[in-house]
């Protein structure tokens, strides 16, 4: 059983909790939060007595033994979390993005290349057999020349954490990372370049900006166009949003629950599409257990996981390129963001 101290146990850090201890095959050994109440409520989830609760990581990490840590804090706090897991010997576990900025990002890779641990970021969208599905679709050739890509997300964000509404940009960092990954992974390629435009509604309670609309262009040339609004006074679309990958002979589309192929056919008096039924696209909890899986399996087999923090690089060079290219108004090219 993996030993595992867990940072960060309220909020969506109590999802994390039934995550583990469903894995069976790790188990709490310490709670971090500097919420007494989140604390007692962890407490009384894992069963773990109090002497097993803190409120400072050091602490901990002078007094429990463990093997891994499991980092899921605010993205400003990633940094000295996962520094001080790493420093401890301990492999880790963060929830996205890597970091709140490309520098902090960058300085938490280079302390993970002076150790041999695992280093991991979760993003639970991309583990999930509708992903692997649709990416073996567009590049099998089976809808023709693919001409574009689009995403479409919308949801009712009004309230959604404290420090989500105290954030420059909460659209692209706490929510587009999740999308942006997914369709690296939907497509089996990563984009090189991106334009943005990204605002606040006039009747927002956030500090920044939490509509916005950004477009890549992959390294195989495909348009990817991603207009996401996450606080939308109308219809909501699922988590994962809304996703075409528009082809010569047929549309590749998820809206949850379905996958499926939308061939030629339509017209003005019939306009929807004759369909293909791929699969049943899972629910995007589902994910959260299976990327644990992931973790354990690359520390097991000591190699490199899936949405290791280098790969996932890449997708935080896609939130702040388009971060960027909002702010000036000028195309961003995405390995700018890697070096």
């Amino acid at each position: 059983m993996l030993r595992v101290i867990q940072v960060g146990v309220g909020g969506y850090g109590g999802s994390w909790l039934p995550t583990v201890m469903d894995s069976q095959r790790a188990q709490h050994v310490a709670l971090v939060d500097l919420n007494p109440d989140h604390l007692q409520r962890a407490q009384e989830v894992t069963g773990l007595s109090q002497s097993a609760c803190f409120s400072d990581l050091e602490q901990v990490l002078m007094t429990v033994e463990a093997d891994a840590l499991l980092c899921i804090v605010p993205p400003a706090h990633h940094e000295s979390v996962i520094k001080s897991g790493l420093s401890a010997g301990l492999h880790v576990l963060s929830e996205k993005p890597i970091a709140d900025t490309v520098q902090s990002a960058h300085r938490i890779l280079q302390s993970v290349s002076r150790t041999d641990r695992i280093f991991m970021i979760s993003q639970k969208a991309r583990f999930h057999p509708w992903v692997r599905q649709f990416r073996q679709i567009v590049n099998s050739g089976q809808l023709g020349r693919i001409s574009h890509v689009t995403h479409y997300f919308r949801a009712p964000y009004y309230s959604w954490g404290e420090f989500r509404h105290q954030m420059q940009d909460p659209l692209y960092i706490e929510m587009s990372i999740h999308h942006f990954d997914l369709l690296r992974a939907l497509l089996g390629c990563d984009p090189v370049q991106v334009w943005s435009t990204s605002w606040n509604t006039p009747y927002s309670s956030f500090a920044g900006d939490i509509t916005g609309l950004a477009h890549f262009v992959m390294a195989n040339g495909w348009p990817v166009t991603y207009h996401a609004d996450a606080i939308s006074s109308g219809d909501m679309t699922d988590w994962y949003g809304e996703i075409r990958a528009v082809g010569e002979t047929g549309t590749l589309t998820m809206i949850y629950p379905e996958l499926y192929i939308a061939r030629k056919g339509a017209n003005h008096s019939d306009r929807q599409a004759p369909q293909e039924p791929v699969m049943e696209v899972t629910g995007p909890q589902d994910g959260q257990l299976v990327a644990f899986h992931e973790f354990l399996d690359a520390i097991e087999e000591n190699r490199i996981p899936e949405s290791s923090g280098q790969d996932n690089l890449k997708s935080l060079a896609m939130v702040f390129g388009a971060i960027d290219a909002s702010r000036d108004q000028q195309i961003k090219q995405i390995t700018d963001y890697l070096l």
